[in-house]
């Protein structure tokens, strides 16, 4: 590893996948309503944004609250800070206030 692995570019979405608490869990259709977006739109955004997780197949999928909200801002540095599991940043920390969920 070296010091520019974890570097994001201004306006390019960090890669991977991120963990979600179950406090932040979102139905596909609930994130729709909430983005003001279609599902099919959700949808596209948690594949190109790794924001969601289907525990079995056939489950629901499961959409992040936070990391959401994040693509909605698209604030990029916030996403790839929840993805590398730094919940405690003043970043990550923001959006959970957001939520309602500290």
């Amino acid at each position: 590893m070296n010091a520019f692995d974890n570097v994001v570019v201004l306006g390019e979405a960090p890669s991977g996948k991120v963990k979600i608490l179950p406090d932040e869990v979102m139905t596909i259709a609930e994130a729709a309503v909430h983005a003001g977006k279609t599902t099919k739109t959700i949808r596209r955004w948690c594949d190109e944004f790794g924001i969601s997780r289907q525990v079995r197949k056939n489950s629901p999928v499961q959409v992040s609250r936070i990391a959401l909200d994040m693509v909605i801002h698209g604030d990029w540095p916030a996403l790839d800070c929840l993805k590398v599991g730094d919940r405690t940043h003043r970043l990550v920390t923001f959006y959970r206030v957001l939520a309602n969920l500290d």
